[in-house]
């Protein structure tokens, strides 16, 4: 056995134990314990959510974990690369020696999908929405990065993955975050995983398909399920009902002011700084959202 410089409490010490004793033969080929990644090096951190449910902090988005009878559920792989796919790998033998199942990746950025190649390797299907699916072959990645490799399984609108002692609902709503977006739900736990649509602080990718107003219906969407807790794109914790509450009422203000202020005759490369985003509690990147190939649409979309 491997050691592991993952971070767990009592709890997730209860439950690897209780994972411990669900153990069976794999039935898929699965990746190999790999080595530590030298130094310097950040590991992922585990944070248990709920019983059989943990999220996996650092290296790229939020990923979260469902522990199952005989296997594992993966929503999304973190940022790309050897190093940060085998930290992945070892987060999540930290928690259970059973093997993962079924991947789903809730957008295509590549903090989120960039190990989608490396488990379809390791014969692990990776799923996602059909429109993902058309991005991966034209998102910008960085100069050097390779560019993330297409899902194994696409769906349109729902795609249902079962596998004994486990549930996961993905759904496609609207276009939002990207034009791609998964919203992952666990109802037996009543756990929503929702990428960058609940995150840190709002950013509406337009060059790849997203839609500040669709990013709204599908916060309400979101509010049609019976959950409790959920789970960020990005962000330390999960949320409380009360907090996406909270999360969406502010994206509801920002629509209400961007569009009052449109309505005003406010023009467009003044908008952004008008807006109050540190009185809703969110701190934005000005030149990403005043770049022109997003400045332009959302005007257009504040002025219908």
């Amino acid at each position: 056995m491997f050691k592991s410089a993952i971070h767990l409490g009592g709890l997730g010490a209860a439950l690897i134990l209780s994972s411990a004793a669900w153990a069976q033969t794999a039935a898929a080929p699965q990746p190999m314990p790999m080595p530590a990644p030298p130094p310097p090096f950040t590991p992922a951190v585990i944070k248990p959510v709920k019983p059989g449910l943990f999220m996996i902090l650092g290296n790229g988005g939020n990923s979260t974990l469902r522990v199952g009878q005989d296997g594992l559920i993966l929503v999304d792989t973190k940022n790309p690369g050897d190093v940060l796919y085998n930290d992945l790998l070892r987060a999540i033998q930290s928690v259970s020696a059973l093997p993962v199942k079924d991947v789903i990746v809730t957008h295509v950025h590549q903090d989120h999908a960039g190990n989608t190649g490396r488990f379809e390797a390791a014969g692990v299907p990776v799923i996602a929405n059909d429109v993902e699916q058309q991005l991966v072959r034209t998102y910008a990645v960085a100069p050097g990065q390779v560019r993330s490799a297409e899902p194994t399984i696409t769906f349109t609108r729902r795609y249902t993955v079962t596998i004994p002692g486990a549930v996961a609902e993905a759904y496609h709503f609207n276009a939002a975050h990207t034009g791609g977006d998964t919203i992952v739900y666990f109802p037996d736990l009543k756990v929503v995983c929702s990428g960058d649509e609940v995150s840190a602080n709002p950013n509406v990718d337009y060059p790849d398909g997203g839609s500040m107003l669709g990013w709204q219906k599908n916060l309400a969407e979101i509010d049609k399920l019976d959950f409790d807790t959920l789970i960020p794109g990005h962000g330390d914790a999960p949320l409380t009902r009360a907090q996406f509450e909270d999360y969406r009422r502010r994206v509801d203000a920002v629509i209400e002011d961007a569009r009052a202020l449109v309505k005003a005759g406010v023009p467009k490369d003044q908008i952004v700084a008008k807006i109050p985003f540190k009185d809703l509690g969110w701190t934005i990147n000005p030149a990403q959202w005043n770049n022109p190939a997003r400045l332009d649409a959302f005007y257009a979309e504040m002025s219908q």
